[in-house]
């Protein structure tokens, strides 16, 4: 814990003791030509470091970015090892001098959080460690050839294997194709990120660092000047990492105690939501941040606007911060990762910014709600006017302004708009709605460029001087009731006419025959006696009368209902009905298990079209189809005559009509002059 919140106590003077090491290894070194020179460098780009590092960890324990530039300050001083004159520094130098390339990398790519985010940059840190420790140790197991050297200014490789030069080249090649698509990938990484403008220092220092370094890997070995240049360049970019860094942790410190002066002074007192939006957005630099406020009615958050809005998940370029107070949502903010790094800026502002998130949540609620009762209205097809009780318009609602008898609406009176006797009447039901204090409602007719429309009108009163006037056309339900109440009394018709039908054909038929009959018997019965053989005669011809009655009463039950289609079902019905027609008639499949209703609504249609394309058609073949289709029994009656049926004047088609719509059904006839003609039926099975 000591070590996390006092890290200096214990790497301060550790890094004092690496530095003076490192004064004397490269001060009394017998293979180093400028050593002054490089002790300077050496101290001012390690300390550089770990200074900053420290200050950075000390500031923020939790954060790893100071503890990885500790360790690339440590790193830089061990590779001091290899200016040792003994031959176990010497080669230890030569094999771990390299590392603190890859915790610059991992620093680069960890920063500014500290941690790595991505599976990809992890893979290519770990890539760098790997590269780091085994590319030195590679070169110093098969060096190029001995140096030129005096014995005692070169120590020895107590690694080497040999000095063959196909080895050398083979593995130098090697891990200079992968230090520089590891150091590619690192650039690409550091370049596709979405950077604050106060991060962008360090990544511009960090990423220029790692493309000098994929740049010495391939100039150095043919280019001795180039390889001067380059080194010169990458030392003041890697040298310029560890200021920036501190730097940045200035601004935060000045960004904190500006950005809460900010919440105070640049929002003013009586801020709108999107007024402290924008405040929060200077205050943590970040242009992009979005507030959102807990909507406790819809146990939701919504905008600054008052639409619904769904909090993001998490990613590497936007994170949310809550905001409760006594554990309770108050609002969140969506704002850049990159202000995770800086925590004492987020927290300093976010605690500031509470109370006016606090404050505005009731203000953006009604908001809210507004939206809401505004999208509810939306979607009514109703019309909807606010009426003052003198009679002028105050406000209203139209989904189609083509539904407006006039365009300017607010500020007119009743009487302007509307026909003097509507008007009054719209007054007096409104009055009273406000007077009695309960709903009225009254039908009228307006006359749109000829056209006839009906509408229903309801009153409420909606405060002591005004009501509301809710509109709704019912034009389409007044034809269908008018429609409804002539279906009905065609039915009724139609009934009539039946009865006074089966009355006469009862009278002048089977009730004549019977009354005949009956005078037969008596006289028969008055003859048994004395004239057997004349009583036998009355007898035959009395039995052929009541015959001939039982037939002409077949006939009118079938009329009334078919016994064979209550006896043998549709299928058997139709063939009879297809057996007395005068031309041939083609059944393709009746189907089973119909509704007894449906089959005999089924039956007349069929019957009263066989029967129209008898009388009328002039057809020479007839096809009838039923089947079932998506819970509708489909019933289709098709010939080949000369066509022209007109269903509203033939009453039978109506009656048919009327039969089907009681059943919910549709009668459709098609009937184009000399192209025959086809009626169809589609009658729901519920």
């Amino acid at each position: 814990m000591s070590l996390s919140r006092r890290p200096w106590l214990f790497f301060g003077p550790a890094a004092l003791a690496a530095a003076g090491a490192a004064v004397a290894l490269t001060f009394t070194s017998d293979h180093d030509q400028h050593p002054a020179h490089t002790t300077a460098l050496v101290l001012f780009v390690s300390l550089s470091f770990i200074a900053a590092g420290l200050i950075g960890w000390t500031r923020r324990p939790a954060n790893r970015t100071g503890m990885l530039m500790v360790a690339v300050g440590f790193g830089v001083l061990a590779d001091s090892l290899y200016e040792a004159n003994s031959s176990l520094p010497y080669t230890l130098g030569t094999i771990v001098g390299s590392l603190f390339i890859a915790a610059f990398v991992h620093l680069l790519l960890a920063y500014p959080g500290g941690r790595l985010i991505s599976r990809f940059g992890r893979s290519v840190v770990v890539g760098a460690y790997a590269t780091a420790f085994f590319a030195p140790l590679f070169d110093a197991l098969f060096p190029s050839r001995p140096k030129p050297c005096k014995p005692e200014a070169c120590p020895d490789n107590l690694v080497l294997v040999s000095h063959n030069h196909a080895a050398h080249v083979a593995e130098t090649a090697l891990w200079t194709a992968v230090a520089v698509v590891l150091f590619a990938a690192a650039f690409w990484l550091l370049v596709g990120r979405s950077l604050r403008r106060q991060l962008r220092p360090v990544y511009l220092a960090g990423g220029l660092s790692v493309l000098l370094l994929a740049i010495g890997f391939v100039v150095t070995p043919f280019s001795g000047v180039g390889n001067t240049i380059v080194s010169v360049a990458l030392i003041v970019t890697f040298t310029a990492v560890p200021f920036l860094f501190l730097a940045g942790l200035l601004g935060t410190t000045l960004a904190r105690s500006a950005g809460v002066g900010t919440i105070f002074n640049a929002v003013p007192e009586r801020a709108s939501p999107g007024e402290v939006q924008e405040g929060l957005r200077l205050a943590l630099r970040d242009p992009t941040a979005v507030v959102a406020y807990w909507y406790d009615e819809g146990e939701h958050y919504v905008d600054v606007d008052g639409n619904r809005f769904d909090l993001p998940a998490d990613t590497r370029d936007r994170v949310v911060t809550r905001l409760d107070y006594s554990d309770s949502p108050v609002a969140a903010i969506v704002h850049d990762a990159a202000l995770r790094s800086e925590p004492e800026l987020l927290d300093a502002i976010s605690s500031a910014a509470r109370i006016a998130l606090e404050r505005d949540k009731l203000l953006v609620e009604v908001k809210a709600r507004a939206e809401r009762y505004r999208a509810v209205l939306q979607a009514m097809p109703d019309l909807m006017f606010r009426i003052s009780r003198a009679g002028v318009y105050r406000g209203y609602n139209a989904p189609d302004p083509h539904n407006l008898l006039s365009e300017v609406v607010v500020g007119r009176t009743v009487h302007d708009r509307l026909p003097a006797e509507l008007a009054d009447r719209v007054l007096e039901a409104g009055r009273a709605a406000v007077d009695r204090g309960t709903p009225q409602m009254i039908e009228y007719e307006l006359d749109f460029s000829g056209e006839l429309r009906s509408y229903e009108a309801r009153f409420a009163a909606s405060g002591e001087d005004e009501f509301l006037m809710i509109v709704r056309e019912i034009t389409e339900r007044k034809r269908q009731q008018v429609e409804l109440e002539a279906s009905r009394a065609r039915i009724v018709a139609a009934g009539d006419e039946e009865r006074r039908k089966l009355e006469r054909n009862l009278h002048d038929g089977a009730q004549q025959r019977l009354v005949s009959l009956s005078l037969s018997l008596r006289l028969a019965q008055g003859r048994l006696r004395d004239d057997p053989g004349n009583a036998e005669q009355l007898l035959e011809a009395s039995r052929e009368e009541l015959a001939h009655a039982l037939e002409e009463l077949r006939e009118l039950a079938r009329g009334i209902h078919p016994a064979v289609l209550t006896d043998r079902g549709l299928d058997a019905a139709l063939e009879a009905l297809a057996a007395r027609a005068p031309l041939p008639v083609e059944i393709d499949g009746p189907v089973d298990d119909l509704p007894p209703q449906v089959e005999a609504a089924a039956y007349y249609v069929v019957s009263e079209a066989l029967a129209n394309v008898t009388k009328y058609a002039q057809a020479s073949a007839v096809e009838v189809r039923v089947e079932r289709r998506n819970g509708i029994a489909v019933v289709e009656v098709a010939d080949d005559g000369v066509g022209g049926a007109d269903p509203v004047r033939g009453s039978g088609l109506r009656g048919l009509a009327d039969r089907v719509a009681s059943l919910s059904g549709k009668l459709h006839v098609e009937s184009p002059p000399g192209a025959g003609t086809r009626v169809r039926a589609e009658i729901p099975l519920e």
